[in-house]
């Protein structure tokens, strides 16, 4: 099977690709193109169950890179959505996350949006209904014949759609910017309660992790030095362990073991001082981790103006420190950022783009930026505080494994470089 399950091809259709269209009435009549994989049924009979309804019929599915999705409507004229894990735990040949990283996921993912309920200005879905992954014992010889290995989340379906930015005109595309900016300030102001970051913080960092953390999670300079210290020892581990991931087949070379030294002195060059209280830099924050236009869903009103009505997929949702805020917003095709001083930029230029398109992507970028700094004060300053803490962070978050030494080499000598040039720990970029 792999990690996820192949999208199927119609029934009777000579192998053509379904297109997503009346399920409900093709499994009524025996002609489910996931039969043989998993049974419709069966979602069904579980949302009825747990939401104490009918479902009337499933006018559209599709798929992202790890979930079908699907619109539903119900007797008691409801409308939902579903999101179900294509890849199954129990399935023979499983090699996707393991059920711990699975399970962990939904868990933490269920309680943001639990949160965020009472957050009007965030606009999180609604989630009606949620389940982790189960995998059950034994070895897998045959297909399940349950979903119980496939973790489900389903929501009251948000007024809107989530395809209409090509639709939209430039000036309508600035609106549709500034209520993202809008939304994504008030995550960043958001204050998560301190049980979500002691459960899920360390579950929710990025890969290669600690196995603990010897000290309890707090919002400070001490507790983020020990967690970055921490990651870089899981990272680089000692002489001749492996590094990266096992289809990497690497170990940790002398060059990589130098840089991991370097790494570590320079740790208190990294974090700041945080000498602003109000607008404390190490303030946890949920990060989103997949925020864009994709994942919001938008209607467009009598007066032809867009309006957010929701923001969706916390799936990759973590909890970090103010000063490692990413406000990244993926706006087709370009992702709107900021650099490392904290100013309006843009990142996956498309090869074709002319010099007008820079101009307009790069006006999408600053009035973006100045909404959400406006908006959410203290994240310019957080940004620029934290200019080396995220250049490492991220660098060690983007590495996909492999030319460890080449890469770890380089991240130590900007490291010996950062820690010489720069006076006290500490103190080399002050909050602004």
């Amino acid at each position: 099977m792999g990690w996820r399950d192949d999208w199927p091809s119609m029934p009777d259709a000579d192998g053509k690709p379904y297109d997503g269209m009346n399920l409900m009435q093709l499994t009524l009549n025996g002609k489910s193109p996931f039969a043989g994989v998993w049974d419709v049924r069966q979602l069904i009979r579980e949302i009825e169950d747990k939401l104490n309804t009918r479902v009337a019929d499933i006018p559209f599915v599709d798929k992202g890179s790890n979930n079908y999705g699907f619109h539903l409507q119900t007797s008691d004229s409801r409308e939902l959505v579903a999101r179900l894990a294509r890849g199954d735990v129990n399935m023979p040949g499983f090699d996707g996350f393991p059920i711990e990283v699975q399970a962990s996921e939904a868990r933490f993912e269920t309680a943001v949006y639990n949160l965020l309920q009472s957050e009007p200005l965030i606009q999180s879905s609604r989630l009606l209904y949620s389940r982790v992954p189960v995998q059950h014992p034994g070895p897998k010889f045959t297909i399940p014949q349950d979903l119980s290995g496939r973790r489900l989340f389903v929501f009251e379906k948000s007024e809107g759609a989530t395809n209409v930015w090509t639709q939209l005109s430039s000036d309508h595309k600035l609106l549709l910017l500034g209520q993202l900016a809008s939304m994504r300030a008030a995550l960043f102001r958001y204050n998560p309660p301190h049980d979500l970051a002691a459960e899920h913080l360390l579950e929710r960092l990025f890969e290669f992790m600690p196995p603990s953390l010897t000290m309890p999670v707090a919002p400070t300079r001490e507790f983020w030095m020990h967690v970055l210290e921490a990651k870089i020892e899981a990272t680089i581990r000692g002489e001749g362990e492996m590094i990266g991931w096992e289809d990497d087949n690497e170990t940790v070379g002398p060059a990589a073991l130098a840089a991991k030294q370097s790494l570590l002195r320079a740790i208190p060059y990294l974090l700041p001082v945080d000498d602003s209280p109000e607008q404390s830099l190490y303030r946890l924050v949920i990060e989103h981790g997949d925020f864009g236009i994709h994942n919001t869903t938008t209607t467009i009103q009598a007066s032809g103006e867009p309006l957010v009505t929701s923001l969706f997929d916390f799936e990759t949702a973590c909890v970090w420190p103010a000063l490692l805020s990413d406000p990244l917003v993926a706006a087709s095709p370009v992702d709107l950022i900021v650099d490392e001083d904290g100013r309006p930029s843009v990142t996956r230029l498309p090869a074709e783009a002319t010099q007008a398109d820079l101009e307009t992507y790069a006006g999408w970028a600053n009035h973006y930026v100045q909404r959400l700094y406006h908006e959410a004060p203290g994240y310019e300053a957080a940004v620029r505080a934290g200019k080396d803490f995220r250049k490492l962070w991220f660098a060690l978050r983007d590495w996909r494994g492999g030319n460890s030494e080449e890469f770890f080499s380089a991240l130590g000598m900007w490291a010996e470089n950062l820690r010489t040039n720069n006076g006290r720990p500490g103190g080399a970029h002050p909050p602004c």
